[in-house]
């Protein structure tokens, strides 16, 4: 089992790594939390291509997924619905790989990062089986990602880490994805449009995720878990040699018994 698997492992018993490897699981965080932002493009990018007008306020986003549409199901909706599909499921491999990051360098505890990742792997199911192929599959895995996703963020918002100002947005966030959720579960959209409902849920988680990853760079900063890893190796060099024997790097090993400049020369 690799060492990144086994970090993995331990928090989710509650025990987040340190040194060297937190700051690269820091970085992975990150940018795994700052990519969902990339379904707002595509999603654009799609709609802009679809066949006949696709309304954000009446159309669904995994509309967006489906090869065929029209009244005889056999009109092409989108050339580009495979970008859709893999943008939906890519968001889900951001958030999973997002919250086991943010478990392994402690800034995410284990009940916040597991519904997290139960919701990314329920968007990975919903672009990998579009709406065409196999309805109630992919509502299952989008309505796994509205409500678990609503909830790993209420929690995730409330950790000890986080300033004031996030938690309260954080949150807040959370519960207006939850609530929208259980609108669009009910068909509840109060003349607004299913779409809008459906979007409130999706944008919400995004927004959120985007903020979780630029706070936790910013505490990882504040506890120093991104010290660069030639700053850690210096530190241990330190304490491994004394003055006299610390070794001087990029020196042969004939010049370090020489005496000073030009007293072996005599």
């Amino acid at each position: 089992m690799s060492i990144h698997m086994q970090q993995a492992r331990r928090a989710l018993r509650g025990k987040p790594t340190t040194g060297t490897d937190a700051s690269l699981w820091a970085r992975i965080g990150y940018w795994a939390g700052l990519s969902v932002v990339q379904l707002l493009v595509f999603e654009f990018v799609v709609a802009a291509t679809w066949r006949g007008l696709y309304s954000y306020r009446t159309n669904f986003i995994s509309e967006l997924g489906v090869p065929f549409c029209g009244p005889t199901g056999n009109w092409p909706c989108s050339k580009l619905y495979v970008l859709a599909d893999v943008s939906i499921a890519l968001v889900g491999v951001a958030l999973v790989v997002a919250a086991v990051a943010w478990m392994v360098t402690g800034v995410l505890d284990v009940r916040g990062g597991v519904l997290l990742a139960v919701a990314g792997l329920g968007a990975v199911v919903a672009g990998s089986i579009n709406q065409g192929l196999n309805y109630s599959v992919h509502s299952f895995g989008a309505t796994l990602m509205f409500v678990v996703g609503s909830l790993g963020l209420i929690v995730a918002g409330g950790h000890r880490s986080l300033h004031g100002s996030v938690r309260i947005t954080v949150t807040t966030l959370g519960w207006i994805g939850l609530a929208a959720s259980l609108c669009f579960i009910g068909g509840h959209n109060f003349g607004l449009g299913i779409g809008t409902i459906e979007r409130v849920v999706v944008y919400a988680i995004l927004v959120a995720t985007v903020v979780l990853a630029v706070a936790h760079r910013r505490t990882a900063r504040r506890l120093r878990i991104l010290d660069t890893a030639a700053g850690s190796e210096a530190d241990e060099s330190a304490d491994t040699y004394s003055p006299d024997e610390r070794p001087v790097y990029g020196s042969t090993n004939a010049d370090r018994h020489r005496g000073p400049i030009g007293t072996n020369d005599r």
